[in-house]
């Protein structure tokens, strides 16, 4: 035999869905109340106990709330520094571009400053592989390629 199953909540009257909502969240918690005993076991394997017996037996909820407004007092006094150096930084340095762009080096440059020839140089940029000699004072004193 065939069932059809129709879904079609908004064909329930309001107490209809007071009572199936009320009859869901009493499983609900029935299922959540099985569970407990697990829940339990689990958190007392990993010291949640604990935290329990701090937190509550001893009222250390208590001295956490004081504790917390007094964080919030700090890290709204450095967030809002923070916040002002960001907005001094902005007015000193709007619209001021201080990086330069640099020279480029041209090969007879770049020869001028290792002391070589530019022939011997191009033929050192054009190698695929490149074992540089320096003397003591790290000049270069010659190349195989």
């Amino acid at each position: 035999m065939r069932h059809i199953v129709i879904d079609r909540p908004s064909l329930q009257t309001t107490r209809q869905r007071i009572i199936y909502g009320s009859v869901t969240l009493v499983f609900w918690a029935l299922w959540i109340y099985l569970w407990l005993p697990i829940v339990a076991l689990l958190g007392w394997g990993l010291g949640f106990h604990l935290a329990y017996e701090e937190m509550v037996v001893k009222h250390g909820f208590d001295a956490l709330k004081g504790m917390l407004s007094t964080y919030g007092v700090v890290v709204a006094y450095l967030g809002g520094s923070l916040l002002v150096w960001a907005y001094y930084n902005f007015l000193r340095f709007h619209g001021i571009e201080r990086r330069l762009r640099r020279i480029p080096i041209t090969s007879v440059d770049q020869s001028r400053y290792y002391d070589i020839e530019p022939t011997v140089l191009s033929g050192w940029t054009a190698a695929r592989r490149l074992v540089v000699h320096h003397d003591t004072a790290g000049r270069i004193i010659s190349a195989d390629y």
